[in-house]
Formats: structure tokens, C-alpha cells, sequence
């Protein structure tokens, strides 16, 4: 009977290199199913990957940058947990420590004492690219690094198992050798200087609420992430919402760490909290998770009222001007015009709800 080692691992740049790096180190002549899992998957769909597995008493489940499950034989991970909170546990079967920079920096720590230990050159960028710590938004959008370079291939490409198993194949079968692998994956600079041209894209996307932006895409990735603060330095968090299914909707939460403002909303703490979420995941500086579609105003609201000056709501901001919506046509069309995306700004709506009730009335009076 042969051992199987299933590595389930959370399909970003932490996720990926943590596996390449336990499938390089662990793995040696065993057998080995690679399950990468993105954030938008479903609880249920994560329950029938592991009864999939049908694991024997020999077998070993480890799960990388990605939530527990009761039947693993070693979790590593570094997201905050409402569960087990800020302190760090370390044993046989868990390492977890929140305040670690990355899963893959916690896997390395796992592997001194019993395989090679790998440079701090490609974990420092792991983590740099895993907490957004990056030195200006200009290194997102023009740093060639190779990991950079991949991060950005991740972020435009079609996310398929295949795609994430491959990656994690080549880099370990190439040692690390960045250079090497990304030649064999046919990926190059190029991509960077693709991502630039995307930069262009997003400026009609985005809506802006005072300290945030709002972008609402068709699909994930659409837009380059951080595009909005690269337009408009002074946006303070980013809110992306991506259709997921008929009723479903992922969100991701930024906070623009180049602002001239400290950020003194743990937005992982934050979304945590929120009873009606249908999954949530995050650190101090980001988040993201699942929500419904009859949610999605409700959340933008919330949001709202923590993130933007005086703890207004999307509605109470609008009311600041002192309009009653209720008697003010122009103004309850100009709301919903914002909300959906068709203005960018409540000015820009106004305007366009004056013009289309102006024409409106007309066309009544023929």
C-alpha cells in the first residue's frame, strides 16, 4: 500500500510556492494529488474534495494558506482565525501564527530541522506580494521580478486547477530556479507591460464614495488589483465585487497602504463579524469573501459607514446634502445610479438624473 501525500493549498502566490516548496522538500519517491482551492470556493465543495481523497491511515492531508479541516494530518497557515484568535499554535498537527508574513515563511521554519532551508531572497518577495507590502504603487506595475511576473500571469489568466498544479510542478521540479521555470511555463516580461495597458481599462470602472472606490466587474481579475489607487492615490480602500454565480458575489477589501492616512480598520477582524457574510477571509490590511447578491448594498453600506469619514452609510452620505429623497425625484435617481455603477460620483449623477427626468417630462408634455 503506498502513501499519498494530498496538498491542498489556496491558489495564490503563498499557496503555490508553499506547496512547490513541501512537494520539493517532503515528497520524495511517494505519491502526490496537488488540490489548488481558491477563495471563492464553497464550503460544501471543499467537504466533497477530502471524502474524494478516501484517505488510508497512511496517507498524509496537508492543507497550505487554506482553512482547516477536521481530517488533516498537518495544517500550516498564517490568516487570522475567529476560532483559535492572536496567538500562535504550533504542534505535530497545527502551525498557525497570525502574525506571520506568509504560510510559506511558516513552512520554511517547519522544514529546518528536516530538509533544506530556502533563501530569504524569494521569500522576502513571497511575503512582500502576500501582505501588499510593496515600496510604491510603481513596483506593482513595472517590477519584473519573477514572481512578480507570475503574480501578475495568475491575476489575468483563466484560473484552472491544471494551471496552478502545473506552476507548482515546474518550480519545484526546477528547484527554484524562477528563471528556468518561467521560460519552461513560456512566460515573460510582457506580462508586465499587459497589466500597464489594463491600468487604462479601469478608469471607467471605478465609483468613487468619498475615502473608497467601488469597482463591480463580470468577472474576477477583470481589472488590475490596485489600479484604482495608481489612478486615484487619494482612495483609502478599494471594494471590488465579482459575479461569481446567479446570486453569489466575491468581494475583495484593500487598503491603499500608500495613503498619507494610517489604516485603523483591521478589516479581518471587521468582516469576521459580519453575521450575513457567506465566507470571509483577511488580514489587518485586505480581505475578501462571499456574499450574497441581496447582501451586496447591505455590505457596501457597512463598509461605508467604517471606512468613510463621519460613519455614514452610502444612503445617509447622500442625505448629507440635506435633500429628502423621498420627495426629490432627481436625487432618489441619482442614488440608485451610483449604487449601480452607471455614475461614478453622486455630482456626476445628479446631473444625469436631471437631464433624464428633464426628458422625461418633455416627452409626457407631446
Amino acid at each position: 500500500m503506498d502513501k499519498v501525500h494530498h496538498i491542498v493549498f489556496h491558489d495564490n502566490i503563498d499557496g503555490i510556492i508553499s506547496a512547490a516548496m513541501y512537494l520539493n522538500s517532503i515528497v520524495v519517491n511517494d505519491t502526490y494529488r496537488l488540490y489548488p482551492m481558491s477563495s471563492i470556493g464553497k464550503k460544501e465543495k471543499f467537504e466533497l474534495i477530502i471524502k474524494s481523497m478516501k484517505l488510508k491511515p497512511i496517507d498524509f492531508l496537508v492543507i497550505l494558506n487554506y482553512e482547516n479541516h477536521r481530517e488533516s494530518s498537518l495544517w500550516i497557515d498564517h490568516h487570522w482565525s475567529k476560532e483559535i484568535g492572536n496567538d500562535p499554535v504550533i504542534n505535530s498537527k497545527v502551525i498557525y501564527d497570525p502574525h506571520a508574513s506568509s504560510t510559506a515563511r511558516l513552512l520554511n521554519e517547519y522544514l529546518k530541522p528536516i530538509s533544506i532551508i530556502y533563501s530569504n531572497s524569494f521569500l522576502d518577495m513571497v511575503d512582500t506580494i502576500n501582505k501588499s507590502n510593496y515600496k510604491s504603487l510603481k513596483q506593482i506595475f513595472n517590477d519584473t521580478h519573477p514572481l512578480m511576473v507570475l503574480r501578475a500571469y495568475i491575476e489575468k489568466s483563466f484560473r484552472s486547477e491544471m494551471m496552478f498544479c502545473r506552476i507548482v510542478e515546474m518550480l519545484s521540479s526546477t528547484n527554484f530556479n524562477f528563471k528556468k521555470a518561467l521560460y519552461q511555463l513560456k512566460l515573460n516580461r510582457r506580462i508586465i507591460f499587459e497589466l500597464q495597458k489594463d491600468v487604462e481599462k479601469t478608469k471607467k470602472a471605478i465609483v468613487i464614495s468619498d475615502n473608497m472606490s467601488i469597482i463591480r466587474q463580470s468577472r474576477l481579475g477583470k481589472y488590475p488589483r490596485y489600479a484604482e489607487f495608481y489612478i486615484n492615490p487619494k482612495v483609502k480602500y478599494s471594494i471590488r465585487l465579482s459575479t461569481i454565480s446567479q446570486n453569489r458575489v466575491y468581494f475583495q477589501i484593500d487598503y491603499n497602504r500608500w495613503h498619507n492616512q494610517l489604516n485603523e480598520v483591521n478589516i479581518g477582524h471587521l468582516l469576521s463579524g459580519i453575521e450575513y457574510l457567506v465566507k470571509s477571509n483577511g488580514h489587518h490590511n485586505i480581505g475578501d469573501g462571499i456574499v450574497h447578491e441581496d447582501n451586496v448594498e447591505r455590505l457596501l453600506d457597512n463598509l461605508c459607514i467604517n471606512f468613510n469619514n463621519g460613519g455614514l452609510s452610502m444612503t445617509e452620505e447622500m442625505e448629507k446634502v440635506g435633500v429628502d429623497k423621498e420627495y426629490d425625484p432627481i436625487e432618489s435617481k441619482a442614488e440608485s445610479m451610483v449604487k449601480t455603477g452607471e455614475s461614478k460620483n453622486i455630482d456626476e449623477a445628479r446631473k444625469k438624473a436631471s437631464k433624464s427626468l428633464e426628458k422625461e417630462k418633455e416627452e409626457n408634455n407631446e
